[in-house]
């Protein structure tokens, strides 16, 4: 193992200030459309517009924002780092009495050194640890802050004879300090959280000189009581840039590994280089252009430089990166005397499976308690096997004094990253309950599918087995589809087996088709898809897109591949009444907790022909056909990025219009159309596509239901309909939710959908103006249905919204397809 220098091998990378309340104005510019949860609330990652870009800074300048810090970011997003970065360039300027490096390295004015504040790094997984094995009639400043600096500072410093209230007398002297408080996920629950979080505001209320920066991860700083007092400016660690971090930081890295042969070194960085953009562009092609980068993280960089040092190459899975990263690790040569590295050598393989064992069983601890173990635990853990036994002093020896795949911190053991943890499950399942069979395996997880916790260690497992035998692989990934009890279990399953038929280049288009048709078949039970979480059904629904949707035609995808060509037949109705009768208003407003609009209100009814609508609005994957085929220039950004079977959405008026033009010229031509039995369509000549009008629109979202506030009843219900309260927080690929009375999908939530018509009072007349084209060019359109982050007073039959026609917040479309008599 090459030890490489924190101040050459450091790579600044880039931060986000995230706006503190009143610090700017909110992005989004006012619509007549209410205003719904931003898609980032969710937690997923969302591009950012060159605004957002522009306000990024490097890390390393954060310190001039202001005296009170929280650094969030994702796992190895290089948040500890930056800590010890700050700690080493302060220590040194403070050492040797120079502005630099903390003048270059933090952006710091230095007028004196003696102004430069004291770096005390804490790792506050230990504060609470301290604090838990506290006896219960132990002082109350004991379970300070304050005292466990002291406390851990003398633990760390013993030769240097401090003085137990050594930091309480640097703060009375009004000696400037830099509190670098580190992990505050790390600690065990969200409990503790919260009490270390208001241990931490504790000790700085009234110290206002003294400057605190305090890591955390990103959910977890967001969940229960973790994130601190508004005083806290947020900054958030940015993906890594490839350009701009990801090169820097293999240069350096070889730099220091190679520094006097810069041939070997240049070629050294190129092979790497390249093997990144080679896994890059794999699971680009695997997963779409939009798939989330593999090498986000300064651990990502570190995991594939010591793979590519210790191999030359690089693994096309992360199963097989994490093994052979691990392998590396387990291996390395700390020692200097051959018979020391012999040594080390001899015990990898052992430590491996020692390191498995305890692995899976903190894994099943849950969530909160699995991250870490203590000592005595540990040892209890693993004499459990006797073959391990005797290597147990040998396995925490190498931990406490090497680190390697796990560290000791305060008397207690943690992964050094999460990902090893999960990949050594992984390992474990394949290597010790597979010696069971297939079956063996699936009984272990069967309860575990719909847990987050467990859904990397079941991917890793499936890419694991890839690695190791093709047939096998298939065979299980199979048997993953269908597995699973209840309805949340089996969604599930499909969607891990065909997330890992993605990852996996070689699985074959067998195997991925199968896992698609499974997904469809879940879909297609109405009692298993209610009986799932909405957001369980909406993850399924983007692998069931990326794997290739059978439910659309694969050659000729504008057009769903069943035998009605994804239209359905509404009946006519001479009674029908669109909108909410005034004598319903009262009750409306009290299921929905709101106020019926007017322009709701009507009592005449209005004579419904019959006519065709398009079961689904149109997705991603067939305006994406109308784009391409026709070179049209759309306006909105967003369009055409989310998943194919997705709706589109962020369409103007003008973009559905033209849509429905291109589509009627292709169906003009198609024998499929031309041809079509009279049972299914009516044998026409002429077809013709078009936006629904509003009264369309309504008559079918309702099907069949006269009166109700939605299309399944008088009741809101998130499992129906993706709105706000089914908590997805973006649009859902299109039937994730139960069909209507009519066969028609998605008629409520998702995205709100155009209508022909202008925006007037009822009654509706069909000589009122209403459906001129070219007047609504010009005016406010319809729009209904209500979207993803609206409430439930939106996604409703009768709800009526506006939007003006150039613009496309939230909003996408479905088609009618209208035809001429025959000649």
């Amino acid at each position: 193992m090459v030890s490489l220098p924190l101040e050459a091998a450091y790579v600044p990378l880039r931060a986000r200030p995230i706006p503190r309340p009143g610090d700017a104005q909110d992005k989004m510019a006012a619509q007549s459309l209410p205003r719904p949860r931003s898609r980032g609330d969710a937690g997923e990652k969302t591009e950012p517009d060159e605004r957002e870009r522009d306000s990024d800074i490097d890390l390393n300048q954060v310190l001039g924002l202001g005296n009170r810090l929280v650094i969030i970011g994702g796992p190895g997003s290089g948040k500890t780092t930056v800590l010890l970065h700050m700690a080493w360039a302060l220590a040194s300027s403070l050492l040797t009495g120079q502005a630099e490096p903390a003048q270059s390295r933090l952006g710091l004015a230095v007028v004196a050194t003696s102004e430069l504040p004291l770096p005390i790094f804490v790792p506050l997984a230990s504060f609470a640890r301290f604090r838990r094995e506290l006896p219960a009639n132990a002082p109350a400043r004991e379970r300070t802050l304050t005292h466990f600096i002291s406390y851990h500072l003398i633990g760390k410093q013993a030769d240097v004879d401090l003085p137990d209230d050594f930091f309480v007398q640097l703060l009375r002297d009004g000696r400037p300090v830099i509190l670098l408080l580190d992990g505050l996920d790390e600690v065990a629950n969200e409990e503790e959280r919260a009490e270390v979080r208001a241990s931490v505001e504790e000790l700085v209320s009234g110290q206002e000189r003294m400057r605190v920066v305090v890591t955390c991860r990103t959910i977890a700083y967001r969940s229960g009581g973790t994130a601190l007092g508004v005083r806290f400016r947020e900054i958030a660690v940015q993906p890594l840039d490839f350009e701009q971090h990801v090169v820097p930081m293999v240069r350096q890295a070889y730099a220091c590994i190679h520094p006097q042969d810069a041939d070997l070194r240049s070629e050294r960085v190129q092979e790497l280089l390249g093997g990144i953009r080679r896994l890059e562009d794999d699971r680009r092609t695997r997963l779409g252009d939009d798939a989330q980068v593999l090498v986000d993280s300064p651990l990502m960089v570190r995991l594939l430089l010591i793979v590519h040092v210790n191999n030359r190459t690089l693994p096309d899975g992360r199963a097989e990166l994490f093994d052979k990263a691990i392998s590396a690790l387990l291996q390395v040569d700390y020692g200097r005397e051959q018979a020391d590295i012999r040594e080390l050598a001899s015990d990898w393989k052992a430590f491996r499976d020692m390191a498995q064992h305890l692995a899976f069983h903190m894994h099943q601890q849950g969530r909160d308690q699995g991250r870490e173990i203590g000592e005595r635990a540990l040892q209890k853990v693993l004499r459990e096997e006797a073959e391990f036994r005797p290597q147990i002093d040998r396995f925490l020896s190498h931990a406490r004094q090497r680190g390697s795949v796990l560290e000791e911190r305060q008397g207690a053991y943690r992964f050094i990253h999460l990902a090893f943890q999960e990949f050594l499950v992984a390992r474990y399942l394949r290597e010790v309950t597979g010696d069971e069979g297939r079956d063996a395996i699936l009984a272990v997880l069967g309860d575990r599918l719909d847990d987050p916790w467990w859904r990397e260690p079941i991917l890793l497992l499936a890419g694991y087995r890839a690695s190791n035998a093709a047939k096998s692989a298939r065979d299980f990934l199979g048997a993953l589809a269908r597995f699973g009890g209840e309805p949340n279990a089996q969604f599930s399953a499909a969607e891990l087996a065909g997330t890992a038929a993605l990852e996996w280049r070689e699985c074959g288009e067998a195997t991925r088709g199968g896992c698609a048709r499974r997904i469809v078949e879940l879909l297609g039970d109405e009692s298993t898809l209610l009986g799932a979480r909405p957001v369980v059904r909406a993850r399924a629904g983007d692998v069931l897109s990326a794997l290739g949707d059978p439910r659309f035609d694969q050659e000729r995808f504008w057009l769903p591949a069943d035998e009605m060509l994804g239209f359905a037949r509404i009946p006519a109705d001479p009674e029908f009444r669109i909108g909410t009768r005034k004598a319903d208003a009262q009750r409306v407003a009290k299921i929905i907790g709101g106020k019926v609009d007017d322009y709701e209100i009507n009592e005449a009814p209005t004579p419904t022909p019959e006519f065709l609508i398009a079961r689904y609005p149109v997705t991603v994957a067939q305006f994406r056909a109308f784009v391409e085929a026709t070179h049209y220039k759309i306006g909105g950004a967003d369009a055409l990025r989310e998943a194919d079977s997705r709706p589109v959405c962020c369409v103007n008026w003008h973009e559905a219009i033209a849509y429905c033009d291109w589509l009627s010229e292709v169906l003009a031509s198609a024998p499929l159309l031309q041809d079509a039995d009279p049972s299914r369509l009516v044998r026409q000549r002429r077809w013709r596509v078009a936006l629904p009008s509003e009264l369309e629109w309504e008559k079918a979202a309702r099907g069949g239901l006269r009166d109700a506030v939605f299309s399944w009843g008088d009741r809101g219900d998130p499992a129906r309909a993706n709105y706000d309260d089914s908590r997805i927080g973006d649009t859902s690929a299109v039937g994730c939710f139960p069909a209507n009375e009519f066969g028609l999908y998605d008629m409520l939530g998702n995205v709100y959908e155009w209508t022909s018509s202008r925006y007037k009072v009822y009654p509706d007349r069909a000589d009122d103006g209403r459906e001129d084209l070219e007047a609504a060019a010009k005016g406010d359109r319809v729009v209904r249905g209500g979207a993803w982050g609206f409430d439930r007073s939106d996604a409703r039959c009768a709800y009526r919204s506006v939007a003006h026609p150039d613009s496309d917040p939230f909003v996408g479309f479905r088609v009618v397809l209208r035809s001429s008599p025959d000649e």
